[in-house]
């Protein structure tokens, strides 16, 4: 769970318990099972893609985790025109809404880009790794 960003612990603790109401994940694999723990009840856990390469367990089958909703989107949404469209409003209205907020663990120069991969594979990080460029 700490290689994706936010512990299940973490995420009710902020919530007084509740669980989120989204949860944004673009990596997949098995962590999925614990940031669909960390969803609240009737929340949202959106799956952009899948990075990881692992398999992916359905959350919703398991006993562990809350009734919640899911939306997935992985490489074939690049070919169905509409998908992608409807994919990529999804994104963009929880992200101007503020119903997405990324957590940003720390800024990196390009010229740093070494540092910002070690930073990445520490295991104390707590949120993305963003490298920067100039305009």
């Amino acid at each position: 769970m700490r290689h994706v960003g936010v512990g299940r612990c973490t995420q009710k603790r902020w919530s007084g318990g509740r669980g989120a109401a989204y949860v944004f994940d673009a990596v997949a694999g098995p962590a999925v099972m614990e940031l669909a723990r960390a969803v609240a009840a009737d929340g949202t856990l959106f799956l952009w893609r899948a990075q990881s390469g692992q398999p992916t367990p359905c959350p919703g089958f398991d006993l562990g985790t809350p009734a919640l909703n899911m939306h997935v989107h992985d490489a074939g949404d690049r070919r169905d025109p509409r998908r992608l469209r409807r994919a990529a409003a999804f994104a963009t209205s929880g992200l101007r809404g503020g119903s997405l907020r990324p957590v940003v663990d720390r800024l990196f120069p390009l010229e740093d880009t070494v540092r910002a991969h070690q930073r990445m594979e520490c295991s104390t990080r707590f949120g993305k790794i963003v490298v920067t460029v100039a305009h």
